[in-house]
């Protein structure tokens, strides 16, 4: 049967209603005056003294919670270089094991020398090498967030090799956060493997002095919030059932266990401006070595993002100011509203794989196996979605 859809319109209804509430409208207010009062060294003092009790993930501030910078202006010459990546993950109805991935890389030029170098590199892997992590041991298959892992890892690398085709100065930007949260849940074996291709990569970028980016947009991250949450508490963080707060200041925490750091700083940061600087506790950072990631926000114009780097990038002033200035420049570039970095957005046009191309990719493999006089075989299950219903 069809989905019904007159409940779903009056849950839509509630729904809305709720998001648009004075009463959260006002406990944002109130969050937004607290990033503002805090005062930032007594509440890394309470971190020091707490490290590790808290159940929330919480942002260290570097020096401020709520100054903002205003970007310099871009240099006269200057690139920026883009990856994105697309894949054809390993389909478990087919009688055959692979995966694709695509990597496409965008490197604009702007200045006296405008150019643009696009294109993009496809891999099929279907080695046991490829497909799994330990193969003859422990088999663990290279599939669902660990191949995304991978993917992230040969846009990384593809941005790296790009390089050769820029000019100085340089920034590198890549789709989403530098933080592979996917390995905080993986055995030590999977962590190993990728990260030492991570750290290789970063490696490379800090030798060639060239700043890498993870643009975050409609970031969904709560860092902020629930460091703002830690000004507040009075108790053991772990057991909010016997919180002491009362009133509004209990109010104000519970909103701040669900508010988005975007929310916050929509209300402090005006177009072009960015926030000072944090730290990430993730635990996966503690494997990052020397390339702990750090992060801010920026007002692009319409929307607020995360733009975090590792932290080499964000000690050195002149690589901060740059890629605040360049990932701002990219923005305003854009012609769509909220804007988004063309760099970006030429990266994935070269890496997206269409429904079309996976059907010849499919189509490939059939055709070699019947030159062989192999039948290529999928389940019954896949069979049956294929074909129409009564």
């Amino acid at each position: 049967m069809p989905l019904e859809l007159g409940p779903i319109s009056q849950q839509v209804d509630r729904m809305i209603a709720s998001f648009v509430a004075e009463e959260r409208r006002d406990l944002l207010r109130q969050a937004r005056e607290l990033l503002r009062t805090v005062d930032a060294g007594e509440l890394r003092a309470k971190l020091r003294d707490r490290r590790g009790k808290f159940p929330w993930l919480v942002a260290i501030p570097i020096q401020s919670l709520s100054q903002t910078f205003a970007p310099p202006p871009p240099p006269a010459d200057f690139s920026v270089i883009a990856s994105d990546g697309s894949s054809i993950p390993p389909d478990r109805h087919s009688s055959l094991r692979y995966y694709v991935i695509n990597t496409g890389h965008a490197v604009l030029t702007y200045g006296r020398h405008p150019n643009a170098d696009l294109d993009s590199e496809g891999q099929l892997y279907f080695e046991d090498d490829d497909l799994y992590l330990s193969p003859g041991q422990k088999n663990i298959p290279i599939e669902g967030a660990r191949l995304g892992v991978k993917m992230q890892i040969a846009e990384l690398q593809a941005a790296l090799r790009a390089i050769q085709s820029a000019t100085d100065p340089t920034v590198v930007l890549s789709d989403g956060s530098l933080i592979l949260w996917p390995l905080q849940s993986e055995g030590q074996d999977v962590k190993d493997e990728f990260l030492e291709q991570l750290r290789d990569c970063l490696d490379g970028f800090r030798a060639a002095s060239v700043p890498v980016v993870g643009y975050v947009s409609f970031t969904g991250s709560h860092d902020v919030a629930n460091v703002l949450r830690v000004s507040l508490c009075r108790d053991d963080p772990s057991d909010c059932e016997h919180c002491s707060l009362a009133g509004e200041q209990r109010a104000l925490c519970n909103f701040l266990s669900t508010a988005l750091d975007r929310q916050l700083f929509e209300g402090l940061l005006q177009e072009g401006r960015r926030s000072d600087v944090f730290e990430s506790t993730s635990a996966i950072l503690k494997e990052y070595e020397s390339h702990h990631i750090q992060f801010f926000y920026l007002n692009v114009g319409g929307e607020v993002v995360r733009i975090e780097a590792p932290q080499w990038v964000m000690r050195d002033r002149e690589m901060l100011g740059l890629v605040h200035a360049l990932v701002y420049d990219q923005c305003q570039r854009s012609p769509d509203y909220p804007p988004y970095p063309p760099a970006l957005q030429e990266a994935h046009e070269q890496a997206v794989i269409t429904t079309g191309e996976r059907r010849l990719v499919e189509e490939l493999v059939e055709r070699a196996l019947a030159e062989r006089g192999i039948v290529y075989a999928r389940s019954a299950k896949d069979r049956s979605k294929r074909r129409s219903g009564v």
